[in-house]
C-alpha cells in the first residue's frame, strides 16, 4: 500500500482527500504544516508527497525544492496543489515538482496524477 504525506492548511480538503485516497488503497498521513510534515518524512519516507503552495508560515515551493537538494528526499516523488494554475510551469521545471494539480481537482483527475508519478517513479528505479 503506498503511503502518501498530503501537506495543506485547508483542513477540510486534509480529510476529504484522506478518506478518498484511503478508500482507494493509499495510507495517506495528513499534516496542516510543514514541520510537522518534516518530522513524519524523516523518521518514515512517503511514496508520495501531495504538497500546497502556500502554507501557513512557509512557502510550498521552497519546500519543494528543499526536498529535492537533500540527499533524504530527492526521489520522493512531489505533487504540488495550488488554485493558481498558472504557477505549474513553475512549480514543475523551477522547483522540481514531479507533476501539478489546480484546486480545485477532480477525484480522477488527482487519482490519474498519483498512478501516473508513482508509476514513473517505478520505472526510474
Amino acid at each position: 500500500m503506498p503511503r502518501i504525506v498530503m501537506i495543506d492548511d485547508e483542513e477540510d480538503l486534509l480529510k476529504v482527500t484522506q478518506n478518498l485516497l484511503g478508500k482507494k488503497g493509499f495510507d495517506v498521513s495528513c499534516f496542516n504544516n510543514w514541520e510537522k510534515a518534516e518530522e513524519s518524512i524523516s523518521a518514515s519516507p512517503p511514496n508520495l508527497i501531495l504538497l500546497d503552495v502556500f502554507l501557513s508560515g512557509v512557502d510550498g515551493l521552497e519546500v519543494c525544492k528543499r526536498l529535492r537538494t537533500s540527499h533524504a528526499t530527492r526521489y520522493i516523488p512531489i505533487i504540488i496543489l495550488s488554485g493558481y494554475p498558472k504557477m505549474a510551469g513553475t512549480a514543475i521545471y523551477e522547483f522540481g515538482a514531479d507533476e501539478f494539480i489546480s484546486k480545485p481537482f477532480e477525484e480522477e483527475d488527482l487519482i490519474q496524477k498519483i498512478h501516473k508519478v508513482l508509476w514513473r517513479r517505478h520505472q526510474s528505479v
